[in-house]
């Protein structure tokens, strides 16, 4: 009967460390989801047209106003955005 409730408790030891170690990886991976790939200036230039919706020297312009070298597709979207909309002196 010992032996029985000891592997009794090694079961249910191994099922809690196995599910904590599970509720520990998963936040991980959300966080490597949630990571956007940055890019080069020229790179995003460069596909301006299908990502952006405008030409490749309103992106180009835009990032090196905002003083970017490489960011994210969001980050651009949001700085090409502005840029388009701020008003001609």
């Amino acid at each position: 009967m010992a032996k029985e409730t000891t592997k009794e408790a090694r079961t249910a030891e191994t099922a809690e460390t196995k599910a904590e170690v599970a509720q520990e990886q998963a936040p991980n991976k959300e966080q490597k989801t949630l990571q956007e790939s940055v890019y080069p200036v020229s790179e995003l230039a460069a596909n301006a047209k299908k990502v952006f919706g405008t030409r490749q020297e309103c992106v180009a312009a835009a990032l090196k106003a905002a003083g970017k070298t490489e960011c994210t597709v969001t980050e651009a979207k949001e700085i090409v955005k502005k840029f388009l909309k701020r008003e001609v002196k």
